[in-house]
């Protein structure tokens, strides 16, 4: 099992834990001030009625940091999100 999915099962179980779901989550990541990247990882969350999106760009604009407020089911669905925001290159999830 490579560290990726050691993190993401440690997370499930971390989330299942700590919170009751439904529930609130904040989504952070990292990616290269391109319109394209940014787009992107907007329509991963597409099928998320009410997501809310902070956009921030660094002082040099060559990095925009990227919160995302949402209600997720379950700490499935969040782990799918980070997975598919993943494929994203050069992304960083916080």
């Amino acid at each position: 099992m490579n560290n990726s999915e050691d993190f993401y099962i440690r997370l499930e179980e971390q989330l299942s834990n700590t919170s009751k779901w439904p529930n609130k989550y904040r989504f952070k990541f990292i990616l290269k001030s391109n319109e394209k990247d940014i787009q992107e990882l907007k329509s991963i969350f597409n099928d998320i009625n009410g997501a809310l999106f902070s956009l921030r760009k660094s002082s040099n604009n060559k990095f925009t940091s990227v919160s995302i407020n949402a209600v997720m089911k379950n700490p499935i669905s969040i782990i799918n999100k980070y997975k598919l925001a993943s494929k994203i290159e050069g992304i960083i999830s916080l």
